[in-house]
């Protein structure tokens, strides 16, 4: 299977190997439309044909602004044929990145599915040699329909492309600071795919539900493995529609990262709430196991449990479900303690953009509960003195597109790749992430805090959406609490608080005494200079566009620092 050392050789590969009517599945009126393995393979290939015929060829980049799909995966192949480079962007970033992204990557030629996009951003767009539109109402004179763009012969590109070329810019702004392109190579996802059907071996028979963003790496590289597997992806249409596509598909394997589980969780929770006495008792009474029991302990109650209750919380997740993989941010030990009890396997990994990205994961073969795994093979890993993890190995990206300088701050000589991740690695190698460098906060007092710490502490709950930690060269720790406007407009119709809008409605005394409980819950987790003296409700749900999300959808401390500078210093009784 792994005779081939470049993106260029899959779709080959495919072609000579898989054979699956139902290969790529999309949801088109609200029904799923399947592409079969060798469709997919043949449209690649009219892709490539027509890309060469516009101009494109090795080394040229184009973008890909567009939701997950086949389609999205076609485009990527086909680039790849040609040798070109894709630089996949998030539909739904902010355009001020967005532009930027352009430019960086020197942008001429971009595929874009996105109505919203396409209209915020069409002027930026007007000189590029060519504007691919996908199910867009467009009135650019340089732009042609994806349906018309692909009406040319399957012909594959005879172009020379070696695994050290670059294959793909990603750009990722972490919570701080102007997006940084990440070159990737050929080799660099190639070693990760080689390394990811050895530790997660898949069948043909497997199905998959994608929800994810491929213009993420984890998606992207995971796609890669299904693939080459053979088995069934359904994309998601709206990441919304999870839970109801979950019990459609009935999936064996998903990717996921630890807000959607910690969030099935607390539905779970509040689902035997809504039982008969009888099974509420009984309902409270399995949770409350599944909660607090030691791993891959029994009581005389587990079989009993598991007939009655987790089997039908499994059913929620379709009830076929073989494993799921934990990636982009830290999962926390209740929750990974919850769904192993319930007998979900999870299976957490680390990684980052710039290592392509997996450093680590837990396998079936390799598990160590609470751990992000064992290094990878062909990963080396090293914990230096301040606690930062290091690594290097043929995942490590070559380097910041158009940026000595950043690249020599996290690349050393010797090929160690700084991760800024505080780690900590015990006698058989598994791997633990204690926080962010960055987010091992000094207050004025002299005390260290880790922020990620407390976060998790404040959104293990149904109510709190994302928190963020405000304590650095500070006199105590604050905090600005983001609500899950969906849970607070239900409790509000079931408690009959009267609201105008949210600002309102997070006033009411229901709400603040509910906040303030969430905060004493936590705080009784805490060390006396750890606790959260004050806090803020904010208003404004962080999302990419108003830049209090990262495109990997993780908190940019540093965009709600700014949208909330004046609250904070108030918070502190100081003058903005």
């Amino acid at each position: 299977m792994f005779e081939f050392n470049t993106l260029k050789e899959i779709p080959s590969y495919l072609n000579k190997s898989i054979f699956n009517d139902s290969f790529l599945n999309y949801i088109e009126n609200g029904k799923y439309r399947s592409i079969s393995s060798q469709k997919f393979v043949e449209n690649i290939y009219k892709l490539s044909h027509a890309f060469s015929k516009v101009g494109v060829k090795k080394g040229t980049t184009v973008a890909i602004v567009s939701n997950s799909s086949p389609f999205w995966l076609m485009v990527d192949y086909a680039l790849q044929d040609l040798g070109a480079i894709s630089v996949p962007i998030f539909a739904n970033i902010a355009e001020e990145n967005f532009i930027y992204q352009l430019n960086n990557a020197d942008i001429k030629y971009i595929y874009i599915a996105s109505q919203d996009k396409y209209d915020q951003i069409k002027d930026n767009i007007s000189s590029l040699k060519l504007v691919i539109t996908h199910n867009v109402n467009c009135n650019n004179i340089n732009s042609v329909d994806f349906f018309d763009f692909i009406n040319e012969e399957a012909k594959k590109s005879m172009t020379s492309v070696l695994e050290n070329d670059t294959a793909t810019i990603i750009y990722t702004s972490g919570s701080t600071g102007t997006p940084k392109g990440v070159e990737l190579s050929h080799k660099n996802i190639l070693t990760q795919l080689r390394n990811t059907s050895k530790y997660f071996p898949l069948l043909n028979t497997d199905k998959a539900l994608s929800f994810l963003p491929l213009a993420h790496i984890f998606e992207r590289m995971v796609m890669s493995h299904y693939l080459t597997s053979g088995l069934s992806i359904y994309f998601a249409d709206n990441i919304d529609n999870v839970g109801n596509l979950i019990k459609e598909v009935k999936p064996s394997i998903m990717t996921v990262v630890p807000r959607l589980l910690d969030k099935m969780s607390i539905k779970m929770h509040d689902k035997i709430q809504s039982y008969s006495p009888l099974k509420k008792f009984l309902g409270s009474l399995a949770l409350s196991e599944a909660d607090n029991k030691e791993l891959e302990t029994r009581t005389i109650f587990t079989p009993l449990f598991e007939r009655l209750v987790y089997s039908k919380l499994l059913e929620a997740l379709g009830g076929n479900m073989r494993f799921v993989i934990c990636g982009g941010a830290p999962l926390s030990t209740k929750t990974e303690r919850f769904f192993t009890n319930i007998g979900l396997n999870i299976y957490q990994g680390y990684g980052l953009t710039e290592t392509s990205p997996v450093i680590s994961a837990n396998s079936p073969n390799n598990k160590k509960p609470f751990t992000c795994g064992k290094a990878f093979d062909n990963v080396e890993v090293m914990i230096a003195k301040d606690g930062e993890l290091y690594t290097r190995g043929d995942c490590v990206m070559k380097t910041y597109h158009k940026d000595i300088e950043k690249t020599r701050d996290v690349l050393s000589a010797e090929g160690w790749f700084h991760t800024g991740d505080l780690a900590s690695m015990d006698n058989e190698g598994y791997i633990t992430i204690n926080g962010r460098k960055k987010e091992l906060f000094k207050t004025s007092t002299g005390k260290y805090i880790s922020a990620i710490h407390i976060e998790e502490l404040l959104t293990q709950n149904r109510w709190s959406d994302y928190a963020v930690i405000v304590a650095d060269n500070k006199p105590f720790v604050s905090a600005i609490i983001f609500l899950d406007s969906v849970v607070m407009k239900n409790y509000a119709v079931r408690k009959n608080l009267k609201y105008s809008d949210l600002s309102d409605l997070y006033n009411t005394k229901k709400v603040k005494d509910l906040i303030a409980k969430v905060i004493k819950r936590a705080n009784k987790h805490l060390n006396y200079e750890e606790k959260v003296k004050k806090y803020h409700i904010g208003i404004d749900e962080p999302s990419i566009e108003n830049l209090m999300l990262t495109p990997s959808m993780k908190v940019s401390r540093g965009g709600v620092y700014k949208k909330y500078e004046y609250i904070i210093n108030s918070l502190y009784g100081e003058e903005s």
